[in-house]
């Protein structure tokens, strides 16, 4: 598995309820643009935990890959991001370096957190940015009882061309991801538990006897 997909499945975003994600050809009813939902959301986001499956489809909208796993955020810059199916495969930071660990290949990539998710879905969710420099926000309306955000890159060459984000309550329902190679990523979050204590050793990862480690921080 590339580092790339990798980055994508990252997307981590990190958060929300089971509520189904449409195909990019389903467009929510357009309304005026307000970024307060999301910055209101995020601006009292201190803890996340959740189940959640993960789908890629090609720019055919043909499904590619489908996985599973659980996820712990603890804001700022700290996440566990498991993969269970259908291979095992982990992603923690600690806010300060990220690993990557493939248990099936025995392998570990540690990069630092500052250019493995600036500017990602990652330092959406997990870090303390501002969003206004990065996207622009626009109210995409509702839909399946959901309210849409859409953030649109501000920088031609980010990884994501938009990022949507739907609301349901106080939760974040779930996340579409359209990358700049036409391929649409969609995250729904089962179990949701939010600013709930975590625990904060998940965070602190160690690479296992024997494996390989690649490291990126030089």
């Amino acid at each position: 598995m590339t580092f790339f997909k990798l980055s994508l499945r990252l997307i981590l975003v990190l958060t929300f309820m089971s509520v189904p994600v449409h195909s990019q050809s389903s467009e929510p009813t357009a309304a005026p643009v307000d970024d307060n939902r999301l910055k209101q959301f995020l601006s009292h986001l201190t803890s996340f935990s959740a189940d959640f499956e993960q789908t890629l489809f090609n720019e055919f909208d043909v499904e590619l890959e489908k996985s599973s796993g659980k996820v712990t955020l603890l804001r700022p810059g700290k996440f566990h991001w498991e993969y269970i199916q259908p291979y095992s495969q982990f992603l923690i930071s600690d806010g300060k370096d990220m690993w990557i660990y493939d248990k099936d290949l025995q392998q570990v990539t540690v990069s630092a957190i500052s250019t493995s998710i600036e500017k990602s879905p990652a330092s959406l969710l997990a870090g303390d940015t501002d969003l206004g420099d990065d996207y622009i926000i626009n109210d995409m309306g509702t839909l399946d009882g959901a309210d849409w955000v859409e953030l649109a890159s501000s920088d031609p060459e980010s990884q994501y061309n938009s990022i949507r984000l739907g609301f349901n309550g106080e939760q974040l329902s779930g996340m579409v991801l359209f990358d700049n190679l036409g391929q649409t990523t969609r995250i729904v979050f089962k179990d949701n538990h939010r600013n709930e204590p975590v625990d904060t050793s998940l965070f602190d990862f160690k690479p296992p006897a024997g494996v390989d480690v690649i490291d990126n921080r030089e």
